[in-house]
């Protein structure tokens, strides 16, 4: 699996062997980087943030498939802490 993101748009190629890549249009408020394995989302609007989040897990949901064996897919794994 192999993940761009350039011209707000985030594109997830060869998922599970798929030959046509994902795409998701990415709002120009949120700053998206890839870093390896990473993918780090920012933006001053911590809502739009975490929808962004949401929407690139649902890019990537298995169904139909033991999710315990294919476990390609991007996924949530640190969500930010409000500081008040």
């Amino acid at each position: 699996m192999n993940v761009s993101f350039s011209n707000n748009k985030l594109v997830v190629k060869n998922f599970l062997g798929e030959k046509y890549p994902r795409e998701l249009k990415i709002d120009p408020r949120v700053d998206v980087k890839v870093e390896g394995d990473y993918i780090k989302i920012s933006s001053p609007d911590i809502e739009l943030a975490g929808q962004t989040a949401a929407n690139m897990e649902l890019l990537t949901r298995i169904t139909n498939r033991d999710r315990r064996i294919f476990q390609d897919g991007l996924y949530i794994t640190k969500k930010p802490t409000k500081e008040l």
